[in-house]
């Protein structure tokens, strides 16, 4: 089987794309690469991630997740949204006996977007 690199790209349905892009831009750091009528991509380290004008955004069962390198940061990220206004859906929680710590927030869609930090095994 051929090999990946990685994934590269997610492109996701909004009902207001600039605004859930603006989200992202200001919670995360993305870089707006692209905007057209009814569309926006952006990118972080080589990740691009798109939304597009949709009746429904995709949501249901969808969890977007950004990897960070240490636990520490994890706990840091939620307190600098949340000293920011960004409303926490669940504070940090999990340990290295979990496996895995994180904490997450909601898009303005309602998608869940978790950052996290796998303890290595």
């Amino acid at each position: 089987m051929r090999k990946m690199r990685g994934i590269g790209q997610l492109a996701l349905l909004s009902t207001d794309p600039t605004r859930v892009a603006e989200f992202y831009e200001s919670a995360f750091g993305f870089r707006r690469i692209a905007s057209a009528e009814g569309a926006v991509d952006l990118e972080s380290g080589g990740f691009e991630l798109s939304f597009r004008r949709g009746e429904q955004p995709t949501r249901d069962g969808l969890q977007i997740g950004f990897k960070v390198d240490t636990a520490a940061e994890v706990d840091a990220w939620a307190q600098e949204l949340g000293r920011r206004g960004f409303a926490l859906v669940a504070p940090p929680s999990g340990d290295r006996w979990e496996g895995s710590r994180s904490f997450r927030v909601a898009d303005p869609d309602g998608r869940q977007v978790a950052i996290f930090f796998d303890y290595p095994r």
